[in-house]
């Protein structure tokens, strides 16, 4: 009786490494993503509260013998008036630029434009009564903008993109 012939290793380990690529590709794409919307995940950089980073306190999880043991680690809070201590007044105020002409343009590419002025807020909006929501950006072109092409704006402003699907 003849038994089943299993695939040549070569190609299940391209198929594997396909796989492998293509999570890859996905998990990367999930951070630039997560990146652009402000995220939800901690912030990234040392701890600015907590034991750790009291002033004063042994290093946390400090051994005995390891070279870091009976040293503290300290945080510089900013001076009192300066800019970035609580309290202080603002003493920068938003930046303001010129909007772009964007009708016609890719989604994603008008966002991308838009971020690399300065503005924090885009957000995107259908004109298509079948598809209500912009799932990925760059399957859709801009039909209306929020701020109108050569007006002055601040970049705290949220910048609306109506779009309608590309066939």
């Amino acid at each position: 009786m003849d038994s089943p012939v299993p695939p040549p290793r070569g190609k299940r380990g391209i198929i594997v490494g396909a796989a492998a690529v293509t999570v890859a590709a996905a998990v990367v794409a999930g951070l630039v993503i997560a990146g652009r919307d402000g995220g939800s995940g901690p912030a990234a950089g040392p701890a600015t509260s907590g034991p750790a980073a009291t002033a004063g306190t042994p290093a946390a999880n400090a051994n005995p013998g390891s070279p870091t043991a009976g040293t503290s680690a300290a945080t510089t809070a900013p001076a009192p008036g300066s800019p970035g201590a609580p309290g202080a007044p603002a003493t920068t105020a938003a930046a303001t630029v010129a909007m772009p002409n964007l009708v016609g343009m890719n989604a994603a590419a008008a966002r991308i434009e838009l971020e690399r002025l300065g503005f924090g807020d885009v957000r995107f909006g259908s004109q298509d009564a079948a598809e209500t929501s912009v799932v990925l950006p760059q399957n859709w072109t801009v039909t209306r903008q929020s701020a109108a092409a050569g007006a002055r704006v601040p970049t705290t402003t949220v910048i609306v993109l109506t779009c309608t699907r590309r066939v």
